[in-house]
């Protein structure tokens, strides 16, 4: 890992190989405990925040992972015919009895 300093203004720049533009990231405001930063980068660039884009990798590797029996296995439980919940709603006792 490359641990750099910067003030706020300054800026990093990161050059990918096979990418025309560089991605610029620039700190933006200091306070305590928090640091803002501006990122400028192509169009196309994806920037995640790390917790959801270990999210995201998580979610697919279990949609892989799931077979496509079990999910159906599950659905038929969760489905009628009709596409509604199985089963009957349960009976609500009137307040009349």
């Amino acid at each position: 890992m490359l641990i750099l300093s910067r003030k706020v203004n300054e800026s990093l720049i990161i050059s990918v190989p096979g990418q025309d533009e560089p991605i610029e990231i620039v700190v933006t405001e200091l306070t305590a405990g928090q640091v803002r930063i501006g990122i400028q980068a192509s169009q196309g660039c994806k920037i995640w925040r790390k917790e959801l884009f270990l999210t995201e990798e998580y979610n697919k590797q279990a949609a892989a992972a799931a077979s496509a029996a079990g999910i159906r296995n599950i659905a038929s439980k969760l489905t009628g015919a009709a596409g509604v919940f199985a089963g009957s709603p349960p009976e609500i006792a009137s307040e009349e009895e």
